[in-house]
């Protein structure tokens, strides 16, 4: 586990009973700007089924789908 961009989650936090849209965005955007936790399975499935293509942040080897 990578250290956590404590900044960026201050400013972006997950609304309260997020649609599968929001959750999507937040994640997506989340795995782009912090490093603090790898990508989920349900996340990944998430992501795909909303149309995001995986993202990887700088320090984080590719995700394996």
């Amino acid at each position: 586990m990578s250290k956590i961009n404590a900044e960026w989650h201050r400013a972006h936090v997950m609304p309260a009973n997020p649609t599968d849209a929001q959750r999507a965005a937040w994640h997506y955007e989340h795995a782009l700007h912090c490093s603090c936790r790898e990508i989920t399975p349900s996340i990944a499935a998430l992501l795909d089924a909303q149309g995001y293509k995986l993202p990887r942040a700088p320090d984080r080897p590719p995700a394996k789908k």
